[in-house]
């Protein structure tokens, strides 16, 4: 069975529920594709505490009264917009919470094929139905983006993991692992994973720990207005007011980092925030975790069930060795990494190093074709690559959206007619709602 609608979003994650709460309002049919919350539901280690400030998690729509804050209300958790952090399991039911009471209309699958055909897209679904849109949007996250270091690829899991593919870490328990990485994601596993028991090292390529500053309270009004306001993780010197009011500005603002150039947009994207780990983790690790400093991996094999790491630390070669290797080492966009999307797409996609370029719309070159989240950072900011920036991606994107669709309605084509020869169903929507993947060893994990 073919069904259509105007538009689809895939992936239901902050950015894909944000986009989909402001699409109903605006009166759009469309569908969101894919399980609510998934890669912070089963990706995420338990006990995980977010980065951002609590004003700062929020999804968002346009009716009131669906934030973290009047979530914690009703749950009677405490709250207060900065100065304590956010679990990550509250995080994920607050964000089931929201679509349950916002995006009803949600299918639980994957999508396996996208194609386009006649001015429309054809998506076939892991259910075997078949979605006919005008619009799709791509809110996948960072699913699929996964950065490894050349030495390490191509080695088997579970004894070589991304730190974005597995949720609990009771398996790390006495074992020994090396964790490869310098920012958040590394420094917090580390700590977790000491805290249940595990023997740790972590690998940093730099000269050592960058540890974000304490914010401080004793600066000038405007620093701390600025400060209260700027939900983008702050980088460069995050107490200087210069850098608070460029980060307000990257912040609230993403449209002014569109109409910077793109050698500046890059610049900006690589330098201005660099990994680092939060300052409230630092009595987590520094004098309970071996730190191994300016080490790069030269080479690494798997004997008799263990990783061995050959590291070059100055001048100096030597052999490390683990039960586990996991990899905090980031993530690479590359659009053309999503396997589902047709080669004919793919090659006519304008990317850049990855990343797609995107109008002041989040359109692609591809008519009809949008990205928001982390895969839009190199067209509208680094607060892209935050949950704060669906504050300006999902209703700007609806905006454009519901004007198109609009303006197509005194002339309407169905997406049911690029395939006349087969039953169609249009509707907006179906009304459906909706582990980790760590594997023992020596299993045959995907």
């Amino acid at each position: 069975m073919i069904s259509s609608t105007d538009t689809v979003i895939i992936g239901a994650g902050p950015y894909g529920l944000s986009a989909s709460a402001y699409l109903t309002k605006a009166g759009v049919p469309h569908q969101i594709l894919g399980q609510p919350m998934h890669a912070w539901q089963n990706f995420m280690p338990p006990g995980m505490l977010l980065r951002s400030e609590p004003f700062a998690s929020n999804l968002y729509s346009p009716c009131g009264g669906y934030t973290m804050e009047e979530y914690c209300r009703r749950n009677r958790l405490e709250y207060q917009p900065v100065g304590i952090r956010v679990p990550v399991e509250h995080f994920v039911d607050y964000g089931l919470w929201f679509q349950s009471q916002l995006v009803s209309h949600l299918r639980p699958v994957e999508v396996v094929d996208m194609r386009r055909k006649d001015g429309f897209f054809r998506l076939a679904l892991g259910d075997n139905s078949t979605l006919v849109a005008r619009r799709v949007v791509l809110a996948l996250g960072l699913k699929g983006f996964a950065q490894t270091p050349p030495a390490l690829q191509g080695l088997p899991r579970p004894y070589v993991v991304h730190s974005g593919e597995f949720g609990s870490l009771a398996w790390a328990k006495n074992k020994n692992v090396v964790i490869v990485g310098g920012g958040q994601s590394a420094i917090g596993l580390a700590a977790l994973m000491r805290e249940i028991g595990a023997r740790v090292r972590l690998l940093v390529r730099g000269a050592d720990v960058n540890w974000s500053g304490e914010p401080r309270t004793s600066r000038g009004i405007i620093s701390r207005l600025l400060r209260a306001r700027v939900g983008l993780g702050r980088g460069w010197d995050s107490n200087s007011p210069s850098s608070l009011l460029t980060s307000f500005l990257l912040s609230e603002y993403p449209v002014v980092f569109h109409m910077m150039d793109l050698q500046r947009r890059k610049r900006i994207l690589e330098t201005g925030w660099a990994p680092s780990g939060a300052w409230w983790l630092r009595n987590r690790v520094e004098g309970k975790i071996d730190i191994l400093a300016q080490t790069e991996i030269r080479h690494a094999e798997l004997k008799n069930g263990q990783m061995v790491l050959q590291i070059a630390s100055g001048n100096e070669i030597s052999c490390i060795s683990a039960d586990h290797v996991v990899l905090a080492t980031g993530f690479k966009v590359d659009l053309a990494r999503h396997c589902f999307i047709s080669q004919e797409i793919r090659n006519s996609l304008s990317l850049v190093s990855g990343s797609p370029s995107l109008t002041g719309n989040f359109e692609t070159n591809v008519r009809g074709l949008y990205v928001i989240g982390p895969a839009a950072a190199l067209s509208f900011g680094p607060a892209l690559r935050f949950v704060y920036g669906a504050k300006y991606a999902a209703p700007h994107l609806a905006r454009h959206i519901s004007r198109c669709f609009q303006e197509e309605a005194g002339n309407r084509v169905v997406p049911s007619q690029a395939i006349p020869s087969e039953p169609v169903e249009e509707h907006g929507g179906s009304g459906l709602r909706g582990q980790s993947i760590f594997p023992a060893p020596g299993s045959n994990a995907e």
